[in-house]
Order: C-alpha cells, then sequence, then structure tokens
C-alpha cells in the first residue's frame, strides 16, 4: 500500500454529501498537507453532532465541542482490544503528543474514536489513554455504534469491501485532520513520521 499524499487540485466547497468523497481523493503522502482553503468552510451540515462519550465520562458533541473553531482536530479510528495496527498507530501518536508540546489542546486537538463502543467504555478507554500517557487535548471516545458509524462513514474512513469493512482487524490507519474556520481538511497516515504528522497538523493551526 502505498503511503498517503497531498490533494492533487483545490478543494471546491465542501458539503455533506462531498466531504467524504474529497477526503478519498487524497492520494497517499507523509508530507505536510496543502490542500486549499474551500470556498465555503464547512459547517454543522457537513458533520454529524452526535454526542460522544470521552474517557473520563463527560459527552461531547462531535461538531460543536470537537470540530467548530479556529483550530485543528486530528480524528483517529481505535479499539481497546486491537492488538495489530492500534497500538502501533497510538504509540506514534503518541510521540506526536511530545512534538505538538503546549500547542496541543489549544490549537491542536486530537481524538481516537472507538470502533467497538459497545465493550470501549470510558473507564476501558481511560486506561488505555493511561497506557499512551495521553495528556488533556487528547481525548479518547465511545458513544452509539451507530453515531460513531455515521462519523466514520461522513470522513470517508471505511471500505468498500462491507466483508472487510465490517471485520475491525482490517480498518484503516487513517488520520483525518481540518479546521473547520479555514477550510481546510486533509488525511495522512497515523503510521507516517510523526514528525510530519505534527508539522501537518501545526501548518493549519
Amino acid at each position: 500500500m502505498q503511503e498517503p499524499s497531498l490533494f492533487p487540485a483545490p478543494l471546491p466547497p465542501v458539503r455533506r454529501r462531498h466531504l467524504p468523497a474529497l477526503l478519498a481523493l487524497a492520494p497517499w503522502a507523509v508530507r505536510p498537507a496543502r490542500a486549499a482553503p474551500s470556498a465555503a468552510p464547512p459547517d454543522r451540515a457537513d458533520f454529524p453532532n452526535v454526542v460522544l462519550v470521552n474517557q473520563h465520562g463527560r459527552p461531547v458533541r462531535f461538531y460543536d465541542d470537537l470540530v467548530l473553531g479556529d483550530h485543528v482536530v486530528a480524528v483517529h479510528f481505535m479499539y481497546a482490544q486491537c492488538a495489530d495496527i492500534c497500538p502501533m498507530t497510538t504509540a506514534n501518536l503518541a510521540r506526536v503528543q511530545g512534538l505538538l508540546g503546549e500547542r496541543l489542546g489549544r490549537e491542536v486537538r486530537l481524538a481516537s474514536i472507538s470502533i467497538d463502543p459497545r465493550r470501549d467504555t470510558p473507564v476501558i478507554l481511560k486506561a488505555y489513554a493511561e497506557k499512551f500517557d495521553a495528556r488533556e487535548g487528547w481525548q479518547f471516545f465511545t458513544g452509539q455504534p451507530k453515531d460513531i458509524e455515521q462519523i466514520r462513514r461522513q470522513l470517508g474512513v471505511w471500505e468498500r469491501d462491507p466483508a472487510r469493512d465490517r471485520d475491525k482487524s482490517q480498518h484503516t490507519g487513517m488520520l483525518v485532520y481540518g479546521n473547520q474556520a479555514r477550510g481546510r481538511w486533509s488525511r495522512v497516515s497515523a503510521l507516517a513520521d510523526p514528525a510530519r504528522i505534527a508539522a501537518s497538523l501545526t501548518r493549519w493551526a
């Protein structure tokens, strides 16, 4: 598999029906993304504003509390029982966290969302977050399965093959990130070089 890359051309205005397709257009790369801003920044109509629950048991609205505003949010999908890609991607994001320093939580927010929400309770996610020394500004989320599925589909982080898509062990290790206020969105492999991921995230902060 190749590594994620730049968008090939400036983005058109991003609307709900286009966002997953636009994210899927990105070839694989590990360089900081240089996608041009869209003509109209995405708003609440473009993202599910469903309620998630973080590792501290606090409810968080996906759009209002995570996405909305002039900051970068980076979304990563995982599950605590995963023994393959999840520990590797989460460990890599822990290195990114270290490089972000004080910008984490202010200019950049990290959101790791469980794709196994029935088993991944806040208690389990808190223990998982502590295992990787997650600081404030990096939240781990569970929630209603249908709501998490809606987020995953809306961000374009799913497999075309239904059988593979249902297999949690086959889930993609992509990091989808963007700045809602500036209308800039892209994605990168969560296993890319931590310094390059950090550079991509802070470029739009």
